[in-house]
């Protein structure tokens, strides 16, 4: 399989909410960083599975997800760069944002070995 057809199976796993089947196209030690200001709200990074799952189950517990959409991909092979809209609203304030993030993927033996997400940090604080 294709490394950006991983990666659309990721995304489209994800967009219906199913965390745990969308984490099923990573490896077990795969890498994660979500790139921000030391100080911005959901920053994160880590290694393996379980702690991709918790980081992603926080964010679930303070966002309700209304739409996730990739919106371009650029296919370098095991190499893949996606730009995604994530429609979002806020559980405790009710405040909807709409979130651009770039996405890079790095994919081998048709898993997912590494993710780096970049995001606008204002637009995260301001929600808060």
């Amino acid at each position: 399989m294709r490394g950006v057809d991983v990666v659309k199976n990721l995304y489209d796993a994800y967009a219906k909410r199913d965390i745990v089947g969308a984490l099923g196209h990573c490896s077990d030690d795969v890498v994660f960083r979500w790139v921000a200001e030391p100080h911005a709200p959901f920053i994160a990074a880590g290694n393996g599975k379980q702690q991709f799952l918790d980081r992603l189950m926080s964010l679930d517990k303070d966002f309700e997800y209304r739409s996730f959409v990739p919106i371009e991909y650029i296919d370098g092979g095991d190499k893949v760069a996606a730009q995604v809209e994530i429609h979002l609203t806020h559980r405790t304030t009710g405040q909807e944002l709409v979130m651009h993030t770039a996405d890079f993927w790095t994919i081998r033996d048709g898993k997912i070995i590494a993710m780096v997400e970049y995001y606008d940090t204002a637009l995260a604080a301001s929600v808060l």
